[in-house]
């Protein structure tokens, strides 16, 4: 029998499970390592980018 202090417990457990075989979330951490991974190897390529990036952005997207 279940009581309300383990309940939080239970419904962690149950959605840490259902999760597991999620596609999605599997994606999204594989592609966030391998920036991770080049962000490392790369610091001066990958700051250029990201500098350019926001540059373009900040211009296209200027209020006036």
């Amino acid at each position: 029998m279940s009581t309300a202090y383990e309940w939080p417990r239970d419904m962690a457990e149950a959605s840490h499970s259902e999760m597991e075989g999620n596609w999605f979330e599997g994606t999204i951490r594989s592609v966030t390592a391998s920036v991770e991974d080049y962000a490392h190897r790369e610091a001066l390529k990958f700051a250029a980018w990201v500098f350019g990036i926001g540059l373009l952005l900040g211009w296209k997207m200027k209020p006036w």
